[in-house]
């Protein structure tokens, strides 16, 4: 009896120590689930920028570009226009002195726009040529997101690995200029499709502005002073003598 007793209370015994073992995993377990699963790192890859299409040659209308002469404060200047493929845009060569300018603006907004003051965004875009040739342009958008973007060339070309779209505070490693660098490009070149906006694009055609270019560069006489320079080559002034002695024989002489 006492041997019964005696593996009734070790069974009792081991019943309970297995239950408390499970209830210990089970707690353990539980305890485990509630902590929170380490936060997986952000990616790190960078943005994919859209890639900007070739433009078709096909796609150039022979818009032809012109010019104006511009009077203002700062003095005399010529302005060369030429307006994008879509109507929405016009690309400005403003020449002042030996010096050539480069912008672009809302179509038939320059006027309005280009001396007037407004808050600047450095911006980095892209343009790119028939031949696939692309490069980053850094822009200072005056009148952002308005009615009266006038984007002024900043520095041409910019760096290659800057991200496309506002420049980040602190960026450096662009020189100031190069304005004359990208119309020798244009000049070189039959359409080039610019980047307005990041992954918004116009296009123009550069079909006869290196020839515009040159009517600038160097500009003829003006007719009536051509007509009057040789005038005065035809005619040159006689000598007193002579002139005397002509209106002499014309009127007759005198007493």
């Amino acid at each position: 009896m006492r041997k019964v007793f005696l593996l009734v209370s070790a069974g009792i015994l081991f019943g309970i120590l297995g239950c408390s073992g499970n209830s210990q995993k089970a707690v353990s377990k539980s305890a485990s689930s509630a902590v929170p699963a380490s936060v997986a790192p952000a990616s790190t890859f960078p943005v994919a920028e859209p890639v900007l299409p070739v433009p078709s040659i096909g796609q150039a209308n022979q818009q032809a570009w012109r010019s104006e002469n511009v009077e203002d404060r700062l003095g005399n200047a010529v302005a060369l226009k030429g307006t994008s493929l879509d109507g929405k845009f016009d690309l400005v060569i403003l020449q002042r002195g030996t010096h050539f300018f480069l912008s672009f603006v809302r179509h038939a907004r320059w006027e309005s726009v280009y001396d007037q003051p407004a808050k600047g965004k450095l911006m980095y875009l892209r343009v790119k040529f028939e031949d696939g040739q692309e490069k980053r342009i850094k822009w200072d958008e005056l009148g952002f997101a308005t009615e009266n973007l006038y984007c002024v060339l900043w520095s041409y070309p910019a760096r290659t690995d800057a991200p496309i779209g506002p420049v980040l505070e602190g960026s450096t490693g662009d020189s100031v200029g190069g304005d004359q660098l990208l119309i020798q490009e244009m000049m070189k070149h039959k359409t080039m499709l610019l980047e307005v906006e990041p992954g918004v694009t116009t296009q123009f055609d550069m079909t006869g502005l290196a020839h515009e270019v040159d009517k600038i560069r160097n500009p003829k006489p003006q007719p009536f002073l051509k007509v009057m320079q040789t005038a005065g080559a035809l005619q040159p002034n006689r000598p007193a003598h002579e002139s005397r002695r002509a209106r002499e024989l014309e009127t007759g002489p005198h007493s």
